[in-house]
């Protein structure tokens, strides 16, 4: 249960970091400002974030992005 909880986290954490190109420790912060102002725990939001970027759709720009820099890779 602990290694799930910690793994949603890292995930949300992981997004917030692709997004914004921020440090590991600077998207916890993030996390935790939320979950503090929306009187949520953090692993509940975190697990609510994940479920709202999965299910949001990526842009084609977005995925070609993506898909260029992973195929870029070497």
């Amino acid at each position: 249960m602990i290694a799930e909880n910690r793994a949603v986290i890292e995930q949300a954490k992981g997004v917030l970091m692709a997004a914004y190109g921020i440090e590991p420790n600077r998207a916890f912060e993030i996390l935790v400002w939320r979950s503090q102002e929306t009187n949520v725990r953090l692993r509940e939001l975190a697990s609510r974030f994940m479920a709202a970027v999965s299910a949001s759709h990526l842009s084609p720009e977005s995925r070609s992005q993506i898909d260029h820099t992973l195929l870029a890779l070497r």
